[in-house]
């Protein structure tokens, strides 16, 4: 997608350089950051986060998604940007249980080295923004802008509220597969919106999930 972006803008000029996309944008953020980087040593934090940014970046990229970028302690992940996924809701609500599960393991580690244990809220959102290269004339970098991936971050500052890990808005509940568990949160005013944003609670899947429907054998879960 870069090398055509790239060739596109050559030919035809910055206009060329972008297209208009939905996608689904993932939102991550750890839990008492503040704390705990007041509380560690400068190398036992670099590696406390290093450890935690390769574990969710593998979940994310195990489910077909692309880590746009870091923010501090948080990650932009998109899914559907770089090429076309028609499962991307899906995929993206997989990578963040797979994200949960994956926390799980690393604060087993965290606890045998005597390391607080670490807490992640994510926000997924779907909608329409700008893909393609942005920057200015030095800097130009591929990513996708707009108010989804603005939405995605308020919604997963809504986690805390709700005391959940896992929140989604309800346009991207409209193209999950059923058998994902959502719990609805009441809605809540966030900042830079006007109404009040309805989100769901996305639960563990249960030990012995049913057959999924032949729609996608692995939208879920793993056929036996």
């Amino acid at each position: 997608m870069v090398q055509r972006l790239v060739s596109d803008r050559g030919a035809l000029g910055d206009g060329a350089a972008a297209e208009r996309k939905v996608v689904t944008a993932l939102f991550a953020d750890l839990v008492g950051y503040t704390t705990m980087s007041e509380r560690l040593e400068p190398a036992a934090l670099a590696r406390v986060l290093n450890g935690y940014f390769q574990r969710m970046s593998d979940a994310i990229h195990d489910n077909r998604g692309h880590v746009s970028t870091f923010l501090g302690d948080g990650i932009l992940a998109f899914f559907g940007a770089l090429q076309p996924n028609p499962w991307q809701c899906d995929d993206a609500v997989n990578a963040a249980l797979a994200m949960q599960a994956s926390m799980r393991e690393y604060n087993v580690e965290l606890a045998r080295e005597g390391l607080p244990a670490l807490a992640v809220g994510i926000g997924i959102h779907r909608g329409p923004g700008l893909a393609g290269l942005v920057g200015s004339r030095e800097r130009r970098e591929n990513a996708f802008v707009g108010r989804t991936v603005n939405l995605a971050a308020r919604v997963q500052t809504l986690t805390r509220v709700h005391q959940a890990e896992i929140l989604v808005t309800d346009a991207l509940r409209a193209e999950l597969d059923d058998r994902f568990v959502l719990v609805a949160m009441p809605p809540e005013i966030v900042k830079g919106i006007d109404e009040p944003v309805v989100t769901y609670a996305v639960q563990p899947p249960p030990r012995r999930p049913p057959r999924l429907r032949a729609r996608r054998a692995s939208a879920y879960w793993a056929l036996p």
